[in-house]
């Protein structure tokens, strides 16, 4: 089982979202691994359902979007009750949205399940006043909460769930051989709820891989690769593969 995050792991990061773009070499990749009979893939992304399956367009491989909120795939259809439901959503993207004028570089991705507030291209010195901003927002209202990932603040439903749940849902699903590997790959710091839920899953087949150079030395990840490229290299390795081993050197 191969399940990868999308933005800052299959493709690089974008200055904005619309314009992140799977690399050739990758979706080449994807496409092959697809076509094997040994191979289950899925793509579990912080943006909405709809855009990461648009972004990849690969039919036949499973995707989960909103952090595994939302997941589709062959034989599976999952939308998070709780969050879908949450009366206190809307409120809060309507407050989110009010943090956000004045500071130039800041601005708002409605996902349906989340908000994102993006500040890649605010001023350093404005970031602290955003935070507090949302932070004050959000707290006031029932039902939602604030997290933090690579230059984004996001809105959640206060759900249970997160990317590690989502992965241990679908090995629930899939049913793998208990020999099967499991590798998860991702960069950021809402990878790391899967990296800690795969690693005793069929008695340590599970391995996380976390993209980022320099590595993070407080990761939950057993290893990493550098960039979005080296992740599409390790891809094609295994899609070459005559025969995937039990045990996979990642880096």
């Amino acid at each position: 089982m191969l399940l990868l995050d999308f933005d800052g792991t299959l493709a690089p990061i974008a200055p904005l979202p619309e314009q992140a773009e799977l690399p050739v070499a990758s979706r080449r990749a994807l496409e092959q691994l697809r076509a094997r009979g040994d191979v289950h893939l899925a793509v579990l992304s912080g943006r909405a359902l709809s855009d990461v399956r648009g972004r990849i367009g690969i039919t036949g491989i499973t995707y989960a979007g909103n952090h595994g909120m939302e997941i589709e795939g062959p034989g599976i259809s999952r939308l998070h009750t709780e969050a879908a439901a949450a009366p206190a959503a809307r409120a809060g993207r309507a407050r989110g949205a009010a943090a956000t004028p004045g500071l130039p570089g800041a601005w708002l991705e409605d996902k349906g399940l989340t908000l994102g507030l993006h500040y890649r291209e605010l001023a350093d010195e404005d970031v602290p006043a955003l935070t507090a901003a949302v932070l004050a927002r959000v707290s006031s209202i029932p039902g939602l909460r604030l997290t933090h990932s690579k230059k984004v603040l996001e809105v959640r439903p206060k759900a249970d769930w997160h990317k590690g749940r989502a992965v241990l849902f679908l090995l629930e699903q899939l049913r793998p051989p208990t020999d099967t590997p499991v590798l998860y790959f991702g960069d950021d710091s809402t990878d790391e709820d899967a990296f800690v839920a795969i690693r005793d899953v069929h008695g340590g087949a599970g391995e996380g891989i976390l993209v980022a150079d320099p590595p993070v030395l407080a990761s939950a990840a057993n290893a990493y690769l550098r960039s979005p490229g080296e992740v599409g290299e390790q891809l094609a390795a295994l899609a070459a593969a005559p025969e995937l081993p039990g045990d996979i050197p990642t880096g």
